[in-house]
């Protein structure tokens, strides 16, 4: 799947879904992270596939040097939207996954939920690289994976094997044919063994929890 073909699917869920999504609140983890991210006096952070912004408008909220960026132009402009209606800064770019708008080794921590799996494991391993050329030493990476033991997984698996949906390689699925959500974009699905062997390889994994269906990770780059 192109970086094009990946814009129009979240134009597409974005523009025919994006009231609904504009009313979830921020992750508990994300803002447990924001307390343990201030008592640590760390400032700058950027939200990666930032979406609408549940996440961004915290990280504003919260006083931090607050940016987000997502493939998506009808994303980046409600979240825009969404920041001046409620009085708040941050600055918001379009782009790629793997290619932040930010300087290498300024940031203090990137949050990327529910984002880095929406790729092949190359383009995984691609975007995590650049993830890790932003932060600055010791900086947190904080994201979720798809889980192997997440039902779409099998579902995705099955429908593969009956020619409807498309396996791109190793737990790697596009399912063309879902209309409702985000499966007609590319899903890679890991185990912790990738995760710590594999993608993570560059960081140092602080924390590895299993959600039921996904990977929740606490990474650090190295000082």
């Amino acid at each position: 799947m192109t970086d094009a073909t990946l814009n129009l699917g979240w134009e597409r869920i974005w523009r025919e879904q994006g009231s609904r999504w504009e009313l979830q609140e921020p992750q508990a983890e994300v803002v447990a992270l924001v307390a343990r991210l201030k008592a640590e006096g760390k400032r700058r952070v950027h939200d990666l596939g930032c979406g609408l912004g549940r996440h961004l408008l915290l990280l504003a909220a919260e006083g931090f040097e607050a940016s987000g960026s997502d493939i998506s132009p009808e994303a980046v402009s409600r979240c825009q939207r969404r920041l001046e209606e409620a009085g708040l800064s941050a600055t918001v770019t379009r782009s790629e996954m793997a290619a932040i708008p930010e300087e290498d080794g300024c940031l203090d921590c990137v949050i990327a939920w529910n984002v880095v799996y929406h790729a092949t494991v190359e383009g995984i391993l691609r975007t995590l690289r650049g993830v890790h050329g932003k932060l600055k030493p010791g900086g947190y990476f904080f994201g979720t994976f798809a889980s192997t033991s997440h039902s779409s997984c099998d579902l995705s698996r099955r429908e593969a094997e009956e020619g409807l949906a498309e396996r791109l390689e190793a737990d790697t699925y596009i399912r063309p044919h879902d209309t409702e959500g985000d499966k007609a974009l590319v899903h890679h699905y890991t185990t912790e063994e990738e995760l710590r062997e594999r993608l993570l390889a560059g960081f140092e994994v602080l924390s590895l929890e299993h959600l039921s269906s996904r990977w929740l990770v606490l990474a650090r780059k190295g000082t």
